[in-house]
């Protein structure tokens, strides 16, 4: 994968292809979050926002989850900044211009969907953030709060936290434009690495009082934070997301204890044997924790989750399918490489869900592009093959009835 999640393509904004529509029983409203367990998100080119959710949530709930992530599309902005999960960084909002959309999501009636999330993008696509810019900083600080304030009257169980650089990629070095984590892309070029990382820790300190004031007791979801660092092999000065792991500490140095702060290991994306997911499990608690200035902080508060694409690198050979409108049969095997084609047997995929959610300290989150869970179109979903659904299913009632057996979780060893 590079590092890169693919760039979602506008949610629910865009009208998708009809195609392999699966309708599914209501399924009984006893989830794993509710028994105790690991609970079970939604998050995908499907992500909707709170007019979908208030139109669409009674067949949503149907869906074998606890949650979704989700998006607020705000009234009376300019369209270019209408969708606020993805311009925290780059434009300053009021809470009269979120409060009607946070109202329509207080109003919804969740019954299953308890554990839901409100993404949060934490770089800019039109302009940059720096780590030494405090006027740039304030205007993300202040949606922070109002992020926060905004799950909290929603009650929303946290927000998803994406640190990922969407911005588009400069043809001189092939990366993204803006990146605050990457200390390449820094202003201030005299400025050490040094000065840099402190500067982050200074900035994760500022975002969880930010949070702390308005919602104390949220989930920060991390689409990953310690674990692209650590999988790199290139030294911090060079790396895309160098930077990130100095903001997390700041975040569990000045976090509320109430706050659950959770890496959600977007690296274990193309996992589909309980091998890889213990590894990465080790490592986390083992060798990344020398990412962290706060390692007592790391080990004590850090709780760890692992994200699992579905239709897992299905842009390259969709993409014929994409350009000429028509719906990909990504569940296809003969699409990819025969060394992956393993990523799309529903029943590794099946046993991959199962893995993790044994294994998690708790979340455990599902991507896709080409199958959508709910559309504008098919609220029951499109392009989604039954066999793949009811994967999710077995995996959910054997993590209940197996609880410790499924995945054992390895021993840690400090490094």
């Amino acid at each position: 994968m590079g590092g890169e999640r693919p760039r979602p393509a506008g949610g629910l904004d865009i009208e998708l292809r009809r195609s392999l529509v699966v309708s599914l029983p209501i399924l009984p409203l006893v989830s794993l979050a509710l028994a105790g367990c690991t609970t079970l998100i939604e998050w995908g080119w499907d992500e909707p926002d709170q007019t979908f959710l208030s139109a669409h949530i009674a067949v949503m709930e149907r869906k074998p989850f606890d949650g979704v992530v989700l998006h607020l599309t705000v009234p009376g902005v300019p369209s270019d900044s209408a969708n606020f999960s993805w311009h925290l960084a780059d434009h300053r909002y009021q809470w009269h211009e979120l409060r009607p959309a946070v109202e329509v999501l207080r109003a919804i009636p969740f019954h299953r969907f308890t554990h839901n999330f409100l993404r949060i993008n934490l770089n800019s696509t039109t302009r940059p953030l720096d780590l030494l810019d405090d006027d740039t900083w304030d205007a993300l600080l202040a949606n922070l709060r109002l992020a926060a304030r905004a799950a909290r009257e929603a009650s929303l169980r946290g927000l998803m936290v994406d640190p990922e650089a969407y911005a588009d990629l400069d043809p001189s070095d092939g990366r993204a434009r803006f990146n605050v984590f990457d200390y390449r892309r820094r202003a201030v070029r005299e400025a050490s690495l040094e000065a840099y990382r402190s500067a982050a820790f200074r900035r994760g300190e500022q975002a969880a009082a930010a949070l702390g004031d308005a919602a104390p007791n949220l989930v920060l979801l991390f689409a990953f934070a310690y674990s692209f660092p650590c999988s790199s092999t290139k030294p911090q000065n060079e790396q895309a997301y160098g930077l990130l792991s100095a903001f997390v500490d700041g975040i569990l140095a000045a976090k509320s204890q109430e706050t659950v702060v959770v890496e959600g290991h977007e690296p274990s994306y193309p996992f589909r044997y309980c091998h890889q997911f213990q590894e990465a499990y080790r490592r986390l608690r083992g060798e990344c924790r020398r990412l962290s200035s706060v390692p007592e902080l790391y080990d004590r508060d850090l709780r760890l989750g692992f994200g699992i694409w579905m239709d897992n690198e299905s842009g390259e050979p969709c993409a014929p399918y994409r350009k000429e409108g028509r719906p990909c049969p990504w569940a296809d095997p003969s699409l990819y490489p025969e060394k992956a084609r393993h990523r799309v047997d529903p029943r590794l995929f099946g046993e991959a869900v199962a893995s993790a959610l044994d294994l998690s300290d708790r979340y455990v989150w599902i991507y896709s592009e080409e199958p959508r869970w709910w559309t504008s179109a098919q609220p029951e979903g499109e392009n989604l093959p039954a066999e793949f659904v009811r994967a999710i299913e077995q995996a959910r009632e054997a993590a209940l009835a197996r609880k410790g057996s499924i995945c054992p979780r390895p021993a840690a060893k400090h490094e």
